[in-house]
């Protein structure tokens, strides 16, 4: 072990670019990745290859290895002459997929791994996205295809067939991606030259057939190299149909149209027919002797008496699962030549071709100026935030202990350089790590310092721009109250949390106006670990109170109104003869909002006026023209029909954006004879006095929305006249609070709906518990979209939309009713609308006929703004019965 270690110091501090290659483990929840770890770890006998496939080695959490589910990155570097392997696994759960974000920004090579029964799933899809953004390269594993055989019994002309459409399904996937990403940015070029390059062919050498859990893994070349001598031909020429509708002929040469004349294919006769035949033998008849037998003609003995070990040892003696990985991985870009895709550099340099640390990054030269990015932040053993740790990448240079490097923020509003002294370098080993003194250009590692932020750029000279590293977390939905039962503790707990956010990207904290402390999570599951983190800090006694998922309001168009109607929506304020003002609030619809949103960062920017008026100028274009197109169709509107001149006009004149935590909303500005400064650029225009403060009621109503004060989205307040005394020194403090009830009270004259996070929620269950999960989902306010069945494993997949606030121990209560039987997966979907009126009464005949007078029905929207006011302690109209008498039996039962 230690000489593994010199080894390790050794190669890290001097191994060329070409021979480092930095790789991510990427796949769905319980697809194999930690198993599929364990095998190439025992590569370098860190454990034991018997346990490989079993121990989840790089799982090191307590919950993680009781849940079975990785609930954080964790990386290795492993020694593969001359290859040397930074190895990242990453977990599949949504809840964390702010951890998969920063193993995909350190790695360049994806292996992404995909059950071979449970197919394509929703985070599969997501990765694929992701991973095509990020510019990595990307090597298929099909996982578990002993399954095929063991469990369902397929033939090898089924499983060839199986996996067939397996992988055509991924490549469909790959270029549904491309031709998305293609349509939004035109620097791609070509979409058939993208696609050729992204998509998997077996014959390539970039898709792996493995068993993790057995830690065997082949390629078509391993087959292909015994077929090649058998049959005395060439391998190059066996290859390219060793994959595909090709067949052999008496005489033994390759013929295609396999399917035509019911031929098995090169793959089946030369690649599964055998391997069938091993698994029949080990793990079906359990026949130990024979198993023994076919080993010998394949030079193997075996040492195992058992069927099943002994088949295990078979199959990582005949094909060892690193082999084929490390052999995949060798061909995939070294840490040099991954930069080389334009568009990944580009992303890394903020697409611009002038910034003076892309040299740097290309040459990722040993002997040129050390620049490093940082990552992720990770726990020290002092628990403390003197020290910190964090793991990163070093671009370029050559990175030694006690080296001083200058600090280069994304956001550094500041002239004041910050340089910080690295005071320790380890290598990464799982569980462990290896301390030593010099890491090379291309190596992943970890470092502590003193200084340390997460997205940062630390270089050898202070005067350079940073770099862009994208960050990409989860929507943090849940929301608890944490307190702690002895009060001494508190400000224990505050820096505790002010760690813990420090280290989980997905977590937010916030103190509260009233002093208390609350955590934002990214789901349940979420939720419970950043508790078990805080235990394992030292703070036990904690009170954590029930989860509050958020809710947004807006105002929808209504398509009965008339116009006159419409225009009658204005509301007046006056207060003495010091202000008048007359404004009316309408939606925005959801085209422009989903804009404003994909551009919030860049509204943040503007606002702070730190934005480049290329980008604004830009960004207005797109703006105005998505309005031009949509907002003149919002029938029931103010915008219904109205001329494209009065619209480029008011977008020229918009007065501000909403505030930070609710950027899809804008103040026009459509007061006669009110030149001011456009949100777009500065003019030579002035403002008047108390426009600030106007400004920041239209804050405060966005902050806190009229049905239950939560925030506002997809508004618009359209301020038509505006008078104000500026030499009454008293309307100044009263102003902020006229404008924000004048915008709440014109809100109220429009269609106030609810918006609810929503998860897609997948089911995958057996037919006989069909009917007991579309209860649990009836139960929960579900929307069913569809319910096909999987045809490879005769299990119904049920996908359908479910209100975050609805979800909790949602997926105990599915295993409860159905006996185990159903599993969901919880997915952030999209913010929604809840078509209800809250409050909704019935007003018409019919209504009162099916409804009653009262409206009976329950109104969910109703439902959940009584809740939230309660929480807040706001006015309900709930009925309070406070003289109640116990009802008493005419007859009494003796």
């Amino acid at each position: 072990m230690e000489s593994l270690e010199t080894a390790l110091k050794q190669a890290a501090a001097t191994k060329p670019a070409e021979h480092i290659r930095n790789v991510c483990l990427v796949a769905h929840v319980d697809h194999g990745k930690t198993s599929f770890a364990d095998s190439l770890v025992s590569a370098n006998a860190v454990i034991s290859s018997r346990m490989a496939g079993k121990l989840r080695y790089m799982d090191s959490r307590e919950d993680e290895q009781t849940r079975g589910i990785t609930m954080k990155s964790s990386g290795i570097s492993l020694l593969c002459e001359p290859l040397l392997i930074n190895l990242i696994d990453s977990p599949g759960h949504v809840d964390f997929s702010g951890e998969v974000t920063s193993a995909l920004i350190l790695s360049d090579i994806a292996l992404l791994l995909i059950d071979v029964i449970e197919g394509i799933c929703s985070q599969t899809e997501a990765l694929i996205r992701q991973v095509i953004r990020n510019g990595q390269a990307m090597i298929l594993v099909i996982n578990k295809i002993d399954r095929l055989r063991v469990e369902l019994k397929m033939s090898s002309s089924e499983a060839y067939q199986h996996m067939s459409r397996l992988i055509e399904g991924v490549n469909s996937c790959i270029s549904q991606v491309l031709g998305g990403i293609v349509l939004e940015d035109d620097t791609w070029g070509n979409i058939e030259e993208s696609e050729a390059k992204l998509h998997f062919d077996p014959a390539k050498g970039n898709v792996i057939f493995s068993s993790a859990l057995h830690s065997y893994a082949f390629g078509c070349e391993d087959f292909a190299q015994i077929a090649a001598e058998k049959m005395k031909v060439e391998k190059s020429a066996l290859l390219p149909a060793m994959f595909g509708d090709f067949w052999i002929d008496s005489t033994g040469s390759i013929r295609d149209g396999a399917a035509v004349k019911n031929k098995a294919t090169l793959f089946e006769r030369i690649v599964l027919e055998p391997l069938w035949r091993i698994h029949d033998l080990g793990l079906v008849e359990n026949d130990a002797t024979k198993l023994a037998e076919a080993a010998k003609k394949l030079g193997i003995n075996l040492k195992s008496r058992r069927a099943n070990e002994a088949f295990d040892e078979l199959m990582r003696t005949w094909l060892p699962l690193p082999k084929a990985s490390f052999r995949a991985v060798a061909r995939a870009p070294n840490v040099r030549s991954t930069f080389d895709t334009q568009h990944r550099l580009d992303h890394l340099t903020g697409h611009r071709l002038d910034h003076p640390l892309r040299k740097f990054v290309l040459e990722c030269n040993p002997e040129a100026m050390t620049l490093v990015f940082v990552v992720k932040l990770l726990q020290t053993e002092d628990k403390n935030l003197t020290s910190r740790r964090a793991i990163c990448r070093v671009l370029s240079g050559t990175l030694r202990k006690g080296d001083t490097l200058y600090v280069l923020q994304q956001q550094n509003n500041s002239s004041e350089v910050t340089s910080t002294k690295i005071d320790r370098i380890s290598i990464l080993r799982g569980r462990d790590s290896i301390p030593t003194d010099t890491v090379t250009s291309g190596m992943i590692c970890t470092i502590d310092a003193e200084i340390l932020l997460q997205n940062t750029t630390l270089c050898e000279k202070p005067d350079f721009p940073c770099l862009k590293i994208g960050s990409q977390t989860g929507e943090a939905l849940v929301r608890v109250s944490i307190s702690t039962q002895q009060l001494d503790d508190m400000d224990d707990l505050r820096e505790k949390l002010k760690l813990l956010a420090l280290l989980d990207t997905s977590l937010k904290v916030m103190e509260l106006e009233n002093g208390e402390l609350a955590m934002v999570t990214a789901g349940e599951v979420h939720l419970q670990k950043c508790i078990k983190d805080l235990n394992d800090l030292g703070l036990v006694d904690l009170d954590v109170s029930e989860p509050i998922v958020p809710f947004m309001e807006t105002v929808i168009e209504d398509s009965v109104l008339s116009a006159p109607q419409i225009i009658e929506q204005e509301t007046e304020c006056r207060i003495r003869e010091a202000l008048y003002i007359k404004l009316r609030v309408v939606p925005l619809g959801d085209a422009v909002v989903e804009l404003l949103d994909k551009n919030s960062s860049l509204i943040s920017s503007i606002r702070r006026g730190e934005a480049d008026q290329t980008e604004i100028d830009e960004f207005q274009k797109r703006f105005t023209s998505v309005c031009l197109e949509t907002l003149p169709t919002l029938k029931g509107s103010w915008w219904f029909r109205k001329p494209k001149e009065v619209i480029e006009s008011m977008i020229d004149q918009i007065w501000a954006f909403g505030p930070e935590r609710a950027r899809a909303n804008i103040l026009f500005n459509n007061v006669q004879n009110y030149d001011r400064d456009s949100v777009w650029r500065k003019t030579e225009f002035g403002v008047r006095r108390y426009d600030q403060a106007l400004v920041a009621g239209f804050e405060l109503f966005c902050n806190t929305g009229p049905l239950c004060n939560e925030i506002m989205h997809g508004i618009a307040v359209i301020v038509e006249e505006w008078n104000v005394d500026e030499e009454d020194g008293a309307i100044g403090g009263q102003m902020m609070t006229a404008i924000k009830a004048s915008c709440s009270a014109a809100a109220k004259k429009l269609a106030l709906r609810l918006v609810a996070a929503m998860y897609r929620c997948t089911v995958t269950t057996a037919s006989q518990a069909l009917g007991k999960v579309h209860a649990v989902l009836s139960q929960r306010k579900s929307k069913v979209l569809s319910e096909d069945i999987n045809e490879a494993t005769n299990l119904f997949e049920v996908v359908s939309l479910m209100p975050v606030v609805e979800s909790f121990s949602f997926c105990d209560q599915l295993r409860k009713f159905t006996s185990g039987m159903a599993s969901a997966q919880l997915q952030f979907s999209h913010w929604q609308v809840i078509d209800e009126d809250p409050y909704w009464t019935p007003s018409t005949l019919e209504e009162i006929e099916e409804f009653g007078l009262k409206g009976d029905s329950p109104n969910h929207a109703r439902g959940y703004m009584d809740a939230v006011r309660r929480r807040k302690g706001l006015p309900t109209e709930d009925l309070i019965v406070e003289s109640a008498e116990k009802q008493r039996n005419l007859k009494k039962n003796k």
